[in-house]
């Protein structure tokens, strides 16, 4: 072959080799969508702890799992912007015959005896090799200037990219943290539930006594209808408490992506009943005040980075649109040939050229994509100020809620001693006859309202610890 056309043979042939050997996702991992978990055997009952939920969370959630197609879109556009780096490469081929073997050719001749010309009309038969025809055509076009648009774009895809993968992230951890707040709502109405079911069962209990000390005559019948409207109260309340176990279950099964109806239970979580000022004051210590605190967000809350990330991406996208008032300049060279034999490759032509272009209107196109663009760089700014507001609103209410639990747990504390206390002399008097129905079914009722508030403020306590952490994006660190 000729050296021109062997050159333009080796380009072609390296740009695909370069193209086909090209990652599929070169700037970013693609993430896989975890699978459903197994169904579960009829008839068994699934125990989860909290580890167990938070792994099943990040797997089978609907946002996070939302989250993971939209930075795989993302990955993908960042891989098509970067595909304006390289040229774009077209090859095509085609064959076609001719069915008829013949064909009249026309051609003028004068007549005899006269100036005049006819038309005379000749049948031309058409060997059989030259009745096919094979045609292949390669061409490869490189962009070398379009206005710094490609660079623009591709700078933009980065950062979106990023924007989507940080905002990933939080989805996560906003998703974590419902997680942790609904396993601490299941345990606390599990706790609650067995505070019910001991106190039911302490009036059971109460009832077959007073009964026994009514068949010996020594209290009034009205000392037992009394405690028997008592017990079913106290059976009321544990009906309650088992269909805020239920209901807790469901929204917690609902989060993890799973059957709200199915039959799983949740491990118990060990709390540290007796929580001292230096156990406080250990916490608070990781915190800081709200300066510090509002600072380490700004640091590591990822919604307000992915923010930051839209705005980069946004002025890019500015940028490119501002390219397109610039010239183009693009290089191209292409293989063409045809013949009625395939081995006559030599016959084949080639062609480079340089071009230039220039749009000198667009219908107002070009005016359009920039003004476009830079809106959405102010929604992208404003939506910045919406994130810092936003953190600051969280640190704020972290910290309303962590005061609030840190009083709750000196107040329940000592409102469980001393109802325990007037409890167990309630019980003493009542034994004796120095004390009434009524004085003893106050007692037990303070007791066991006592016990469920000692038991919801320690859960808001750990609740208001994840929602701190959480606040300051330290959450899963």
């Amino acid at each position: 072959m000729k050296p021109l056309q062997l050159l333009c043979l080796r380009v072609v042939v390296g740009a695909v080799a370069l193209v086909l050997c090209l990652p599929h996702n070169t700037h970013a991992q693609a993430t896989s969508v975890p699978t459903a978990p197994a169904t579960e055997t009829p008839g068994t009952t699934r125990t989860l702890s909290l580890d167990d939920c938070l792994k099943i969370a990040l797997g089978e959630n609907p946002e996070v799992l939302i989250g993971l197609a939209q930075a795989q879109a993302a990955a993908a556009q960042s891989k098509s912007a970067f595909a304006g780096f390289l040229p774009t490469m077209d090859i095509n081929g085609g064959y076609g015959r001719t069915l008829n073997d013949t064909t009249l050719r026309i051609f003028p001749r004068p007549r005899p005896n006269s100036a005049e010309v006819e038309l005379a009309f000749t049948p031309f038969y058409t060997p059989d090799v030259f009745r096919n025809g094979f045609a292949l055509n390669a061409s490869i076009d490189y962009v070398i200037f379009n206005g710094l648009q490609r660079e623009n774009n591709y700078a933009a895809a980065q950062s979106s990219l990023q924007a989507s993968e940080q905002t990933l992230t939080q989805t996560k951890r906003r998703v974590l943290a419902t997680v942790r707040t609904q396993f601490l709502a299941v345990m606390r109405s599990k706790q609650i539930l067995r505070v019910r079911q001991e106190d039911f069962a302490i009036g059971k209990k109460q009832l077959e006594r007073i009964r026994a000390q009514f068949d010996a005559g020594v209290i009034p019948i009205a000392t037992v209808f009394t405690q028997e409207a008592d017990l079913a109260n106290r059976e009321l309340a544990v009906v309650q408490a088992e269909n805020d176990v239920e209901l807790a279950k469901g929204t917690l099964l609902t989060t993890l992506g799973l059957n709200p109806g199915a039959t799983v239970d949740f491990s118990e979580l060990t709390l540290q009943q007796n929580l001292t000022e230096s156990d406080l004051r250990a916490f608070r210590s990781t915190v800081g005040d709200f300066g510090k605190a509002f600072a380490t967000s700004l640091e590591k809350r990822s919604d307000l980075a992915a923010a930051k990330s839209q705005i980069e991406s946004a002025n890019a996208s500015v940028s490119a649109a501002q390219g397109a008032w610039l010239p183009t300049v693009s290089a191209n060279a292409s293989y063409n040939w045809n013949s009625p034999v395939v081995s006559n490759f030599q016959y084949g032509s080639q062609s480079v050229g340089l071009n230039f272009q220039y749009r000198i209107f667009d219908g107002f196109q070009r005016d359009a994509n920039t003004q476009r663009a830079k809106a959405t760089l102010s929604q992208n700014e404003l939506q910045k100020r919406q994130a810092e507001q936003r953190i600051a609103s969280d640190v704020q209410n972290g910290f309303i809620q962590l005061n609030t639990s840190e009083k709750n747990l000196d107040i329940t504390a000592r409102a469980l001693k001393a109802a325990q206390q007037n409890f167990d002399a309630a019980e003493e008097r009542f034994k004796v006859g120095a004390a009434n129905i009524l004085d003893l079914t106050t007692a037990n009722a303070n007791l066991a309202t006592a016990k469920i508030n000692r038991i919801t403020a320690l859960y808001n306590y750990l609740g208001a610890q994840f929602q701190m952490k959480f606040a300051l994006g330290m959450l899963d660190e």
